[in-house]
C-alpha cells in the first residue's frame, strides 16, 4: 500500500534550514520563505540592514519604482496630485498688465474689416462665430410641430361680438314621430305631441329660406 510521503522539515543539528518565517535573518539562513525574501530584492531601501531602531527612516519608501521602469519612477497619488492644485493658482489669477492690440488712438487707423481669403464663419473661418440663431428662442410645442396641418390655409377672421348665432338651426331635435317611444322624452306626461313644431323651427326657417323646388326653365316651359 502506497502511503503519502509526509516531508521531514525537523530541525536538526547542523541543518541551515529553519521553520521560522516571522524572523529575519542574514541571506546565508535559509528558513521557509527564504524564496519570497529572494524576489522581493532589489530593494532601494532595505530596513533591515539597520539592526537598531535610531538608524532607520520610516519616511523613505522601500522601492523607486515599479517592475523595471526605473527611470519613470512611481506616479503620484489622488491626494498628492490633488493638494498640488494649489500651485497652479497664481496662472488662473487675472492680469492687470494688458496690451491691447487696439487701443482708443489706433482704433481709427484700425482696418479690422478685411479681405483675408478666408470664410467669414463656418469652416476655415479666422475667428469663430456662433450660429444665426445661437440665441434663437424654441418655444414652439412637440404637438404644434409634428402634427402641422396637411395643406396651408388662413384662419378665419374672429367674429365680432354681435355676430348672430345660429348654432340651433343645425341642431337635430328629437323626432315627434319617429322617436315616439324613447326614453329621451322629458316631462312626466309623455302625450304624443304631432305639431312638427320644434323649438328651432324659426331657426331653420331663417337660415334655410324655402326655395321653389321646380327650376324656373321648366315653369316657363309649361306656360
Amino acid at each position: 500500500m502506497d502511503y503519502m510521503v509526509i516531508p521531514d522539515f525537523v530541525e536538526r543539528k547542523g541543518s541551515l534550514y529553519l521553520r521560522s518565517d516571522h524572523m529575519n535573518y542574514s541571506r546565508a539562513t535559509l528558513n521557509s520563505n527564504w524564496h519570497q525574501a529572494r524576489e522581493a530584492e532589489p530593494k532601494n531601501y532595505d530596513i533591515n540592514v539597520f539592526p537598531k531602531p535610531p538608524g532607520r527612516n520610516l519616511h523613505t519608501a522601500t522601492y523607486e519604482r515599479i517592475g523595471h521602469l526605473k527611470s519613470k519612477g512611481l506616479p503620484n497619488t489622488t491626494t498628492k496630485s490633488a493638494l498640488e492644485q494649489i500651485s497652479l493658482k497664481p496662472d488662473f489669477t487675472e492680469r492687470e498688465t494688458r496690451k491691447s492690440m487696439v487701443d482708443v488712438a489706433s482704433f481709427g487707423h484700425a482696418i479690422i474689416d478685411r479681405e483675408l481669403d478666408a470664410p467669414s464663419r463656418g469652416f476655415g473661418a479666422v475667428l469663430p462665430r456662433h450660429h444665426p440663431d445661437y440665441d434663437k428662442l424654441h418655444l414652439e410645442t412637440t404637438h404644434k410641430a409634428d402634427f402641422t396641418p396637411p395643406y396651408p390655409y388662413d384662419p378665419a377672421p374672429e367674429r365680432p361680438p354681435d355676430f348672430p348665432d345660429n348654432s340651433k338651426a343645425h341642431r337635430r331635435y328629437q323626432s315627434q314621430f319617429t322617436d315616439t317611444a324613447d326614453y329621451r322624452r322629458s316631462g312626466r306626461n309623455t302625450w304624443q305631441d304631432e305639431s312638427g313644431v320644434y323649438g328651432n323651427t324659426e331657426d331653420k326657417r331663417t337660415v334655410f329660406p324655402r326655395t321653389n323646388p321646380i327650376p324656373e326653365r321648366l315653369v316657363q316651359g309649361l306656360k
